[in-house]
């Protein structure tokens, strides 16, 4: 208690009121209801997907029936080179994460959660492509049919060495862009993969085709959370399109961590085989490009492939 100079007790001080913490709330505009907010950051995009409802799913080990396919007859040798393409490229989750979670996309929840999912599932789904290869094997693993070349080798070591030193950088000019540009490669390759597999499926019988259904369904997720990131994005703003682009042109997700494989170019021979077929692969990347800026943006490998019709 205070004491005044006549030495009797001084009347305490009237507590001042707490400042409202939500008294600069905007109210109206593009910032309504956030309280941190201004026009120097973008809001966190929240699109229709539920990734809680994703990630409660789990994942599991899809089984897949070696015995029953060792009683039916083996697979073609396309079919297999293509089912190797397909494995490879499935398995390249984690290379494909960790270029994205070294940037800014690593600071989106909704992404990062949505990731440690995913991967789990693009595991369990190469898994079962492997085991269609090699059966039930723990180390197995399908060997390209043709050897890698200087090309494949300089951008492996590029991969390995060069980009994660380049990934700050990266994030420094691109800032809260960068995103769009990994969403928009990501829903590129989950409906290539979809699609490939959906192609593949025509073409076996049995126990494989079984298995690539299950695979083409469980891909239907990550098509649709990617999509909705990549498009929610670069329709919201120019820099956005325009560092999207600039992703996609600088690497075809259809090679796997950013490495083409040698029997690529093989496979998508097979794959494109009808102008059916060769519509739904170019199908799966005119959904995001054609909301580019800019003149269409064609994938370097499927530019062997007759065009048709999207």
């Amino acid at each position: 208690m205070a004491v005044d100079q006549a030495g009797s007790a001084a009347a305490p001080s009237p507590a001042l009121p707490s400042p409202d913490p939500h008294a600069s709330i905007p109210l109206r505009g593009r910032y309504a209801g956030h309280l941190h907010l201004d026009e120097t950051i973008t809001p966190v995009l929240r699109t229709d997907v539920d990734v809680a409802a994703y990630v409660r799913r789990g994942s599991a080990r899809l089984e897949v029936d070696t015995a029953q396919l060792t009683a039916e007859a083996p697979l073609a040798e396309d079919v297999r080179l293509v089912l190797g393409v397909l494995q490879r490229l499935e398995s390249s989750a984690l290379a494909e994460s960790r270029a994205m979670l070294a940037t800014s996309t690593g600071n989106e929840a909704r992404i990062t959660a949505f990731l440690a999912t995913w991967m789990v599932d693009r595991f369990w789904q190469s898994r079962a492509l492997r085991d269609l290869l090699t059966g039930d094997h723990p180390t197995d693993r399908p060997a390209p049919f043709h050897r890698p070349g200087v090309a494949q080798a300089l951008r492996r070591l590029h991969v390995d060495r060069l980009q994660p030193l380049l990934s700050p950088l990266w994030t420094g000019l691109g800032g809260e862009a960068v995103p769009a540009g990994h969403m928009a490669r990501m829903a590129i390759q989950e409906a290539s993969l979809q699609a490939a597999l959906e192609i593949l499926s025509r073409q076996v019988t049995g126990e494989a085709r079984r298995v690539l259904e299950v695979v083409v369904e469980r891909h239907q997720a990550a098509v649709d959370f990617f999509t909705a990131e990549a498009i929610a994005r670069v329709t919201r703003s120019r820099r956005e399109s325009a560092l999207a682009r600039l992703v996609l042109s600088l690497g075809s997700p259809l090679e796997a961590g950013g490495v083409p494989d040698p029997d690529l170019s093989a496979a998508l021979a097979v794959l494109g085989g009808s102008a059916r077929d060769r519509a739904a692969l170019h199908r799966a990347r005119y959904e995001i490009t054609r909301l580019l800026p800019g003149p269409d943006l064609p994938d370097p490998h499927l530019g062997s492939l007759p065009r048709s019709e999207v």
